[in-house]
């Protein structure tokens, strides 16, 4: 699978709310179900209050933030003894049958917007009815930070991209004037402004890993930087440069600008290989914190190792103080916590941070979740695969079923003594927003946004 792809995929809750979401928190029996030997062994996770939410109506939208069912919902003893299976989860979403057509023409699509997102039908929902997309993922990402609070303290989360998720956005403004009584009298004082810093959710992450900051065109301004610097967020970066002059000076200026980066002189790097010579700056001292790190390498395609043995060597025989990893070998061997400890050891013997992904936007037929006889469609929330990424599938990310998923495997990667999690896929939210626009010029502010930075 070509990782430099599936990477660039990657109103918070009131108090109230994000109580909600930690009450509904139920992985309760073991978690994610790792093994190394391929059969799946449940692993033991600390347990957390049980609670599911009802089931939604087959046609209703996904739940605004805290209102939906626990990241565990789902999970395996949730469910009363001789309780008949719960029937399949019908769409979330009203998605036209193949080959409809919306009652209302939706706007002409330029040829770029069909590169990028491919040939996606519009949805046909009315403007009240259309969901924040943005703020389900907002509560799912809250709902397992939360979690791992819970868990331990010193766990961290990370995001890659996911930069517009920080603060409240245009579309979520217009939608809830779309959305409000026009006979209620509200006061200005109550009405978020655009750019507000959603501050309970910046609140739950210790970082975020950007792409292309120093060597692409596009790139998050540097006040919005600082502004979020100030709220205590790290920022790391991703440089897939065009060559070795470019990358040299990408990584001089992730280095004045403060943000650890992976820096390659391949932009269709695919993250299989060690990158040649030592890490810049290199740094001889124990790291426990994203605070503390000045150096990162991202490796999550090992396919090409012959045997897991040899790719950990490889990891371990290196210094980087950052290691952003898969937590299984070949996608579906998981590693041990043995494996895991020795990895958290620079060669030279100082400690550092080993971070394991989790795409929490996209289905992945590789992993070990995936099931022979899914397709789109079945189960329901999966709504649509890649054409340019193989193996990889568009879901309802809200649904509680996926939410379920995600839980286990999140909880699995605690289990192992992973340092942190990196999130991917958090970004999924712009394929629904594209296909629900608000307005005409809506569908290419959207495009524009969604894609990925290239090297000059």
């Amino acid at each position: 699978m070509n990782n430099a792809k599936r990477l660039c995929f990657l109103a918070a809750p009131h108090p109230a709310a994000l109580a909600a979401v930690l009450a509904a928190l139920c992985l309760t029996a073991g978690g994610l179900l790792f093994a190394s030997n391929h059969a799946l062994a449940a692993a033991p996770a600390a347990a957390a209050p049980a609670a599911a939410a009802a089931p939604a109506a087959a046609s209703a939208p996904p739940p605004e933030a805290g209102a939906s069912a626990g990241i565990g919902a789902g999970l395996e003893g949730s469910a009363p003894a001789g309780a008949p299976p719960p029937a399949e989860e019908q769409p979330l979403i009203p998605v036209p049958a193949p080959q409809a057509k919306p009652a209302v023409q939706g706007p002409v699509l330029p040829d770029r917007t069909l590169m990028l997102l491919g040939e996606l039908e519009i949805l046909d929902i009315p403007l009240a009815q259309i969901p924040n997309y943005r703020d389900s993922m907002r509560d799912m990402i809250s709902g397992l930070a939360s979690y791992a609070r819970t868990r331990d303290s010193k766990f961290m989360v990370a995001t890659h991209g996911g930069f517009d998720l920080l603060a409240w956005s245009r579309r979520e403004f217009d939608l809830e004037e779309v959305k409000r009584d026009p006979l209620a009298r509200v006061p200005p004082d109550t009405i978020l402004p655009v750019g507000m810093p959603i501050r309970v959710y910046v609140q739950q992450l210790n970082g975020i890993i950007l792409n292309g900051q120093f060597c692409a065109r596009l790139r998050v301004p540097r006040d919005d930087l600082q502004a979020m610097t100030k709220l205590g967020l790290k920022f790391l970066s991703i440089e897939l440069c065009r060559d070795e002059a470019t990358a040299s000076s990408a990584q001089q200026a992730a280095i004045q600008a403060g943000v650890v980066a992976h820096v390659d002189p391949d932009r269709e790097s695919t993250f299989s290989t060690l990158p040649s010579g030592r890490p810049s700056p290199e740094n001889p001292g124990n790291v426990e914190a994203l605070g503390l790190a000045r150096n990162m390498l991202v490796m999550l395609d090992n396919t090409a190792y012959p045997s897991r043995e040899e790719w950990l060597a490889a990891l371990q025989a290196t210094n980087y103080d950052v290691l952003v990893t898969d937590a299984f070998y070949k996608g579906n061997q998981s590693l041990t916590k043995d494996e895991v400890h020795k990895l958290k050891f620079k060669q030279i013997g100082a400690r550092r941070l080993v971070l394991a992904r989790l795409n929490v936007g996209y289905a992945e037929d590789e992993r070990f979740y995936w099931k022979r006889e899914w397709r789109v469609g079945e189960p329901s929330w999966i709504q649509g695969f890649s054409q340019e990424e193989p193996g990889v599938y568009s879901v309802e990310y809200w649904n509680p079923a996926w939410k379920a998923i995600v839980g286990k495997y999140f909880a699995g990667i605690m289990d192992l003594g992973f340092d942190g999690v990196v999130l991917d896929g958090v970004e999924a939210y712009r394929r629904w927003e594209f296909r629900t626009p608000i307005d005409p010029t809506e569908t290419a502010r959207s495009v524009r946004g969604a894609a990925a930075p290239t090297p000059p």
